[in-house]
């Protein structure tokens, strides 16, 4: 029996980042830019096409926008003031799209792992300092092959911890691997000026804690969520997918 062929690092990235596009997408066609409510002869149009009484036609409702016309029905649970407000979609896209970046520098690293650990001089001095425990050891002598037991529990689940949008961890995990000056290779394959992924990484992951953490708010003490547009989100997935492309050709 052929086994199924397991996705790539970069393969596995853009299927997750298809979950945070769908988000946003979902999020500007059911964002409502109706103000009134559905119009009598319209509903009376649509509740005989529907065979929906007369006494629960006034019940009929509408969303539209540039890309869509919903019609509530008389029983739903929703309405249109449900779709006023596209943030709770656009936050998650945002969060996903992190994870699926972490997911990614964290396979994209253990695919290197088998030439870093071939030998002592392949191995990086951040590489060389990754903790590992006595159980760990025990766990690591039940393998027939010790090196790929020492790759699947222990820096496996360090690289998977470790793993983060961050810059600071972006770039630690870089130098784990041998990738010198990564701030000026990732800012030159995204054709950026120097310093840009840097300061983009940093707003990223602050307002994805931010989501995760405090559910956006402004502050501490605050019941307000913070703005947050669709073009906002959109350029913050682009980052992501140009950095993920500068990885790749860096580590090539």
């Amino acid at each position: 029996m052929t086994g199924v062929r397991k996705p790539s690092p970069l393969e596995a990235f853009e299927t997750n980042m298809r979950d945070a596009h769908h988000l946003v997408r979902l999020a500007e066609g059911l964002t409502n830019s109706r103000a009134r409510k559905m119009r009598k002869e319209l509903r009376d149009r649509v509740g005989a096409a529907w065979r929906v009484p007369l006494k629960h036609r006034d019940q009929l409702d509408c969303l539209e926008s540039a890309d869509v016309y919903l019609v509530f029905k008389p029983v739903s649970r929703l309405a249109r003031a449900d779709f006023l407000d596209h943030r709770p979609l656009l936050r998650q896209a945002l969060v996903a799209a992190c994870a699926a970046t972490e997911t990614y520098l964290a396979d994209r690293a253990m695919s290197q792992v088998a030439g870093l650990t071939s030998s002592a001089d392949a191995a990086s001095d951040r590489l060389k300092k990754i903790p590992m425990t006595v159980g760990d050891w025990l766990d690591i002598e039940v393998y027939e092959y010790r090196r790929r037991g020492l790759h699947e529990k222990v820096i496996r689940p360090y690289f998977a911890e470790f793993a983060s949008v961050d810059p600071s961890k972006v770039g630690a995990l870089l130098s784990l691997l041998g990738v010198k000056d990564w701030q000026k290779q990732l800012d030159g394959q995204r054709g950026v000026n120097p310093g840009d992924t840097r300061v983009a990484l940093d707003r990223i992951a602050k307002r994805r804690n931010r989501i995760v953490h405090t559910g956006d708010r402004v502050s501490q003490s605050s019941r307000n969520r913070a703005t947050l547009s669709i073009a906002e989100v959109r350029c913050d997935l682009d980052v992501m997918e140009s950095l993920v492309a500068a990885v790749e050709k860096v580590l090539a």
